[in-house]
């Protein structure tokens, strides 16, 4: 067995190991390993299976094992060889979840001094309540009280980091994780498993296994690292205690021998023997050569290990020197990958930061004034149709389309007929089916109850006065145009309604857009826009009153061509359907909607009454209603956009600012506490902010590094 420290500081291959694992160092310093995946060592084992003795073996510090001060946290130590001669030395720190190490100790540069350092700064991370200068100085006592706190974790994952130059050392880097408990409370026996299963599970790490020599069968350490590792190719074991072996255990030493010899359990990285001192050879504090001369006494006096001198696998020295190797030339592998995750990673923070809302970089007055503006000029875009998204014009149109069928069906239902309710609907002229074809659907359009001759001449009669002979009173046709026009303020104002809930989500979705960022400030602007809508929507609406207004008696038009002609197409079709009803489909016992109407061929021709004044009177309201319908189906939408949107949309600006009051002696103080950003928002920004420098840091040390 070899048993020399095997110092080879000079080598180039010690100059590169030294590079490779001071990096590594770095790296876990700046919090590089929630990030990415480095490559790293743990040990685990049961809090009896030599765990600590092995650990310091390994660093040559020695480290808390007294009842009741195991370890709690997991323990990094990184061991390095100064490039330079050099004293050894040791620093501990502390490392939080996602934060860089926060330096706790002194460089200590006696060993005797690692002991209370390490005590002291375990109970930093298990405090969490406290600042950590609050253990600095304590002593074993104050310690000791503790951890009958209340307040004091049971265990933590977050790290002690020992950081130590050794010249006599080999460079090399783990974590020792508290010992798998048994004899403790489910719940704490399935935190500290669950706190080892965290980094076994990681592919990244190589699990170390502590295994006394005697109790090889009862080992939860091994089961948890075989569940991590199913095939074995990156778990170690470590055999302790190979002289707890009684000189009658021959079927155990057979056993390890296979073991050793890889028969059977075998694993990729194989297994290792170390003899560790007892209590009574630490107590007199023993060299490491002296340690390393009673492990090679022991091995060579005792079967089966003196077998396996030459085997490279007994002994502190071979252990050390070949993890040391092994984690090197896999972190040496994982270095390309390492640069890729962290370019990934740096983009994927700097897109989320991008994401964000931009930071404030003026004063509060300019800022509030500018969001303000594009506020105001987003509304614009949207009222005015100028905006990409044209949603709220689709939205708008939709509403006054329906208006527009709304104020269709209000059409007076004439049909010149005595009996008109024995027929069927009447089939408009063919140049308004042609323009209903165009403008709705068959079920869009459903009139009001049929008007036949009988209803129109008693209408006639009522109105009539001290005419003459012949003379059809205007008053019959100013009540049946009245009945259509009194109609149109119900379809009107749920066009207005509709039109307001849509501008109302509109400005609740910009004031967001632009104001979300500072929940003050979308608060009070929200009251403010509020305040405006229901102002400009009374003003809109006392202008829609006043536009029906305009469509009640007296009834006038200037659009006399279009009347006279619609006025001329109403009655010539009209006087057809009276003279030739067959037209309609009669309903009857024997006859339905489905039948085929009666043929021009044998339908009786009935005689011609004298109701020209009837007819006369259908087609004058006909024709009005055509021109009236054809304003107002434009002048209530251009009524609800002029007077509502887009007077809104012109004047909210000023309104907003006048509001601020920017004239006060505390505006700006004001202005300033409006511009407090969203709580989640900051904290996010900085957080990422954060990350973002240290993924920068993390690639620089990994770009400048070359081996």
């Amino acid at each position: 067995m070899n048993g020399t420290n095997n110092n080879i500081a000079d080598s180039d291959y010690a100059r590169k190991r030294r590079e490779i694992f001071s990096l590594v160092k770095e790296l876990r310093a700046l919090g590089a390993e929630n990030e990415i995946q480095i490559p790293r060592i743990a040990v685990i084992g049961g809090q009896s299976a030599g765990k600590s003795s092995l650990v310091e073996a390994v660093t040559g510090i020695s480290v808390p094992r007294d009842s009741g001060t195991c370890t709690r946290c997991p323990m990094e130590c990184t061991i390095v060889t100064p490039s330079e001669q050099s004293s050894w030395s040791c620093s501990v720190s502390l490392r939080r979840s996602g934060q860089p190490n926060e330096a706790f100790s002194p460089r200590l540069t006696s060993k005797s001094d690692v002991d209370i350092w390490l005590r002291r700064a375990q109970t930093a991370i298990l405090s969490p309540h406290a600042s950590p200068r609050t253990f600095q100085d304590m002593s074993y006592k104050q310690l000791k009280d503790l951890t009958s706190d209340s307040r004091t974790l049971k265990f933590s994952r977050d790290v002690v980091a020992v950081d130590i130059e050794d010249p006599e050392g080999t460079d090399l880097s783990f974590i020792d994780l508290p010992g798998l408990v048994q004899n403790e409370d489910d719940d704490m026996i399935a935190l500290v498993r669950g706190l080892v299963e965290h980094y076994i599970n990681d592919p990244a790490t190589i699990i170390i296994v502590t295994i006394p020599a005697n109790d090889m069968e009862n080992q939860q350490a091994m089961r948890l690292a075989k569940a991590a590792d199913p095939e074995g190719l990156r778990t170690i074991g470590v055999v302790t205690k190979p002289d707890s072996l009684t000189s009658g255990a021959s079927g155990a030493r057979e056993k390890w021998l296979n073991i050793l010899q890889k028969k059977s359990h075998k694993l990729k990285l194989g297994y290792y023997v170390v003899r560790l001192p007892d209590d009574d050879e630490r107590a007199v504090n023993p060299s490491r050569r002296d340690l390393e001369q009673l492990a090679t006494k022991f091995f060579q006096g005792n079967v089966p290990w003196s077998s396996l001198l030459n085997s490279g696998r007994l002994g502190i020295p071979n252990f050390i020197d070949n993890i040391s190797r092994v984690l090197m030339r896999i972190i040496k592998e994982a270095l390309p990958k390492l640069k890729e995750d962290v370019h990934a990673k740096l983009q994927e923070v700097i897109q989320r930061i991008n994401a964000l809302p931009e930071e404030v970089t003026v004063d509060a007055t300019t800022e509030i004034l500018n969001r303000i503006s594009k506020f105001c000029t987003d509304l614009q875009g949207e009222v005015y149709g100028l905006n990409d998204d044209k949603q709220f014009v689709h939205d708008s149109r939709e509403i006054y389309h329906a208006f527009k069928v709304a104020i269709q069906c209000t059409a007076p239902n004439f049909r010149p007929l005595e009996n008109p309710l024995e027929y069927a609907a009447v089939l408009p002229p063919r140049v308004e089916v042609e323009e209903a074809i165009a403008d709705f659907r068959d079920d869009d359009v459903q009139l009001g109850a049929p008007i036949g001759l009988l209803e129109v001449r008693q209408v006639i009669k009522d109105s009539t006065g001290w005419e003459l002979p012949h003379n059809i009173p205007y008053e019959a046709k100013k009540r049946l145009i009245k009945r259509f026009i009194d109609q149109w303020p119900t379809p009107a104002q749920e066009c207005y309604d509709a039109i307001i809930s849509i501008l109302s989500n509109t400005l609740d979705e910009k004031t967001e857009k632009h104001f979300g960022q500072f929940p003050a400030l979308e608060k009070r602007l929200s009251v403010d826009i509020r305040s405006e809508l229901v102002d400009y929507a009374e003003h809109g609406q006392q202008c829609l009153v006043d536009a029906l207004e305009c469509e009640k008696a007296p009834y006038f038009m200037q659009n006399n061509h279009y009347f006279e002609a619609s006025y001329r197409l109403w009655l010539s079709h009209y006087r057809d359907l009276h003279l030739h009803p067959y037209r309609y489909i009669p309903r009857s016992p024997v006859s339905s909607p489905g039948n085929i109407p009666v043929s021009a061929s044998v339908a009786p021709t009935p005689p011609i009454p004298q109701i020209d004044a009837e007819i006369m009177v259908m087609a004058d309201v006909r024709a009005y209603f055509k021109v009236a319908y054809k304003r107002v189906i434009d002048n209530i939408p251009n009524t609800i956009q002029r007077h509502l949107n887009q007077k809104m949309a012109d004047n909210l600006q000023n309104r907003l600012v006048a509001k601020l009051g920017l004239g006060g002696s505390d505006s700006s103080q004001r202005l300033a506490d409006l511009l407090a950003e969203d709580p989640t928002t900051k904290n996010l920004r900085v957080q990422l902010q954060t990350k973002k420098k240290r993924l920068e840091e993390i690639r620089v040390r990994l770009n400048n590094f070359t081996f």
